[in-house]
């Protein structure tokens, strides 16, 4: 991992990480831990978190297919009023080379026929303002940019 600051109160933070569910947690408290050591704070409300964790548990579960020898680049900046995060990967490419429409899950059902998933695309498209994916040659792009709040610090 690597961390600077920029211009503006912005904070940089690069990492690269295996495609393993322990390495996405060691990740996203390792950022949360910067961010502390670097007085930033968000507002408790943000879900920029949720949204990161969900895009790296995207990449690692159905990218890379749980293969545990992938890798993930992440670039995250964080801003006055947005985050902006770069993701990059070489697992395989979204189905029909574009992001998942998102749709909310029917949770107006019995609880026993209650969905154990769908909930993430639509997450991360509700919670961000931009959101590109690309495929470059062998490489997954995705980046997003979402409003944050700056508390204190």
């Amino acid at each position: 991992m690597t961390a600077g600051s920029g211009a503006n109160d912005t904070l940089a933070f690069q990492y690269v990480l295996r495609s393993t569910p322990e390495a996405v947690r060691e990740t996203l408290t390792s950022l949360r831990e910067q961010l502390e050591v670097s007085d930033f704070h968000t507002c408790p409300g943000d879900m920029w978190e949720v949204v990161i964790a969900e895009v790296l548990n995207n990449i690692v579960e159905h990218a890379y297919k749980e293969r545990p020898d992938g890798e993930i680049q992440l670039d995250v900046n964080f801003q006055t009023a947005v985050l902006k995060a770069h993701f990059v990967d070489c697992g395989s490419a979204m189905p029909h080379g574009a992001l998942p429409e998102g749709k909310s899950a029917n949770v107006d059902v019995d609880i026993q026929d209650m969905p154990e998933g769908g909930f993430g695309w639509y997450l991360i498209r509700t919670l961000s303002d931009e959101l590109t994916y690309e495929r470059r040659g062998r490489e997954n792009h995705l980046s997003l940019e979402m409003p944050i709040q700056v508390v204190g610090g």
